[in-house]
């Protein structure tokens, strides 16, 4: 992929609401499979989660980049980085979502409610939905107005499998800069160049380990993540859910010119029972 394009201002969300556009949503069927598993006895969530893009000019190469979240030490997944969002509020989200239908809040403008995406009307609600449960979320946790972002497209949904939830991602625009406004989930906030990921080298292993108490055996798995210089002489990890949603959003818009991560470096990291439940 020609990387010079997270360079270029106007053509870039263009670029990205085509790519999305051709995308298949599978929000209706997974809803169906969810509603059906709960009524059978299980509990499973869903969350909507909005990974943001933003233009930053006022740096030595001005590029697009991610504004993801790293979560503080009051809520469960403590030190994870992730994007904006949260757990579905039926009533609060779905008023948001019929305004965001009338028009209301323009963050769904016309040429995107065109989209192939919108094919059916049951999957159209439920992008707004959790479209309304990511903006809510986002306001709450770093202060965006809804009215400054712009829709670009929705991406299939994403299972977790350590946790009984599924996340519903949108991608939108935020055209303006604004003052971040933290709560206290929210440690800090992270701004991640799209061309970071285009990098072999920024790639390293993570070696989880599960310690989940004594009634439960425990899990050792690997999986890839990225390594993200802080500014300050040390390093923040994207891993899990939020590295693979945005691997997906970028496979999708690079027709899978990803590289492969390097193995070269291992980190270790233990997950307690406290990670899940946020109980320190």
């Amino acid at each position: 992929m020609d990387l010079s394009l997270f360079q270029q201002k106007g053509m870039f969300p263009r670029f990205v609401t085509d790519k999305l556009t051709a995308v298949a949503i599978d929000y209706r069927e997974k809803n169906i499979q969810i509603e059906k598993a709960n009524q059978s006895g299980s509990r499973n969530l869903k969350a909507g989660v909005v990974l943001l893009l933003n233009y930053k000019s006022n740096q030595d190469k001005p590029e697009y980049v991610f504004q993801l979240i790293k979560r503080s030490e009051n809520v469960s997944q403590a030190g994870d980085i992730s994007c904006p969002g949260g757990m579905l509020q039926p009533g609060q989200d779905r008023r948001m979502s019929q305004l965001m239908k009338a028009g209301a809040i323009p963050t769904v403008n016309g040429h995107n409610l065109n989209s192939s995406q919108f094919g059916d009307k049951e999957t159209a609600s439920l992008i707004r939905l959790f479209l309304s449960t990511a903006l809510r979320e986002a306001w709450e946790e770093i202060g965006l107005n809804p009215c400054n972002t712009v829709f670009l497209g929705a991406l299939p949904s994403y299972s977790l499998t350590l946790l009984a939830r599924t996340i519903f991602p949108v991608v939108c625009l935020t055209p303006k800069s604004f003052k971040y406004r933290l709560s206290s989930e929210v440690e800090k906030i992270l701004e991640i160049p799209l061309s970071l990921f285009f990098h072999s080298a920024n790639y390293a292993v993570l070696d989880i380990k599960t310690s989940m108490g004594k009634d439960t055996d425990p899990l050792q798995y690997q999986m890839p993540c990225l390594i993200i210089p802080d500014g300050q002489g040390g390093e923040d990890i994207l891993w899990g859910a939020t590295f693979n949603i945005i691997n997906n959003f970028l496979r999708i818009i690079s027709d899978n010119s990803l590289p492969s991560p390097s193995s070269s470096r291992i980190f270790n990291k233990v997950l307690t029972i406290n990670y899940i439940s946020g109980k320190t």
